[in-house]
């Protein structure tokens, strides 16, 4: 145990006298994370035993240095809102290549039937009534 700790000390004295810049924290720092683009949701009821929702999106990614982030769904009774957004490093040069990507979010089977429900996926929203 002792060899650990004396290991991290001077590890902690030695790395800053390498000329080493910047630190794991920073690197998030140079990060630009924002809303994704939403080019298209859709609905789909997969066939299971009960039924599952399944939101389907497609979002932009508006050069080479974007890539997708991160994905966040939040429901308030028959509303689900979905956050998508994209990361791309700060001040990045980067090939202008519109490109895009694809993802599924199970929402779940704890549905009414015949009940109205509303799914928001940054700025588009889209409902699906649940079948009888």
């Amino acid at each position: 145990m002792k060899r650990v700790f004396y290991l991290i000390a001077v590890l902690l004295l030695v790395l800053p006298a390498t000329g080493c810049e910047g630190s794991v924290f920073e690197a998030f720092e140079d990060l630009e994370i924002k809303l994704a683009p939403i080019e298209d949701i859709s609905v789909m009821m997969l066939t299971s035993d009960p039924p599952q929702i399944q939101v389907y999106l497609k979002g932009g990614l508006a050069d080479s240095c974007t890539t997708f982030h991160d994905l966040k769904t939040e429901r308030s009774v028959s509303t689900f809102q979905i956050t998508v957004t994209v990361q791309r490093p700060r001040d990045a040069v980067c090939a202008q290549v519109y490109s895009t990507f694809e993802r599924f979010e199970n929402l779940g089977s704890d549905f009414a039937p015949g009940e109205t429900y509303t799914v928001h996926v940054n700025d588009r929203t889209t409902s699906f009534v649940m079948p009888q």
